[in-house]
């Protein structure tokens, strides 16, 4: 099967053949690096400079419109028209961000995107064709699965293999953590980058953590939720390090095995005082790709 998109839900590869993409678009992109270019007076080149965000990534959708309805018939130029009409409805959405499906074999990728510029349609009258480009911005850059994950590990434990994220290539900055209690100053640390989240408190008996990396918020719950608002504020009792800490806690990152990027895996290295059997530590994600 090749590959082809969806957009919020429509495909844009036509079942009836209303519209289709052209081919040469049908692949996701590569987003850029956020470039920083610092030079010292003395020094040759430029300073490295590591862990650079990468740039909001675009791709240009080509699609050629057809004559015939949703059932297949071929309605002519009018049919065609009203093609276009629909389509621009689809690309005309402006007050939120529509979600861009990427789809081949058993492969599914989302992204939420907004659709920055559409062409002017160029017809072909005598084919009662059009073609129309619509150029979708990804400000959020990466790719992601559909649905969480959730992962279990022990408490305390070194290098973990988060292993339901394995396969990665883009960093995950919007995972929520629970730590289920007793757990003193429990602290989780991203290997590969050396990031680390931690809580300068106690989690008794019954309590958990739960940590919003991306939401940079906390809270402590004692019933068994992934929800924030139903327990009690501690974001100002936890300590985030590594780079971007102060706008996203704990980047989880793929790090790829030795010669054989196929092999890509989270690590994570969790660490407490006071531990019994029942504490563990418990990630929900999705994985993140470029």
């Amino acid at each position: 099967m090749s590959a082809t998109y969806f957009l919020d839900g429509v495909p844009l590869d036509h079942p009836a053949g209303c519209w289709r993409l052209k081919k040469g678009t049908k692949r996701r992109p590569l987003p850029g690096v956020r470039t920083v270019n610092l030079s010292v007076p003395g020094r040759a080149g430029d300073l490295p400079v590591l862990g650079l965000d990468h740039e909001a990534t675009t791709l240009a959708l080509a699609l050629t419109v057809y004559p015939f309805t949703p059932s297949g018939a071929d309605g002519g130029a009018q049919q065609m028209e009203h093609n276009l009409e629909a389509l621009g409805a689809l690309l005309g959405t402006r007050h939120r961000l529509m979600t861009l499906k990427w789809v081949t074999g058993s492969i599914v990728r989302v992204a939420e995107v907004t659709v920055e510029a559409t062409s002017e349609p160029e017809y072909f009258p005598g084919a009662a064709m059009a073609r129309q480009t619509a150029v979708c911005k990804i400000p959020g850059v990466y790719w992601r699965d559909e649905a969480d994950v959730t992962w279990t590990g022990t408490l305390p434990g070194a290098g973990q293999i988060v292993t339901p994220l394995a396969g990665s290539s883009g960093p995950i900055v919007d995972s929520v953590l629970r730590i289920t209690g007793p757990a003193v100053q429990p602290s989780v640390r991203d290997v590969a980058t050396g990031g680390m989240v931690a809580y300068t408190e106690t989690v008794q008996v019954g309590q958990h953590l739960l940590i919003d990396c991306g939401g940079l918020s906390a809270a402590i719950v004692t019933t068994d939720t992934w929800g924030l608002t139903s327990g009690t504020d501690v974001t100002g009792d936890i300590n985030a390090t590594g780079p971007g800490s102060a706008f996203r806690w704990l980047h989880l990152t793929p790090a790829m095995a030795l010669g054989d990027p196929h092999s890509r895996a989270v690590l994570v290295d969790v660490t407490a005082l006071g531990t019994s059997a029942s504490s563990v530590l418990t990630i929900r994600a999705r994985r993140s790709y470029l």
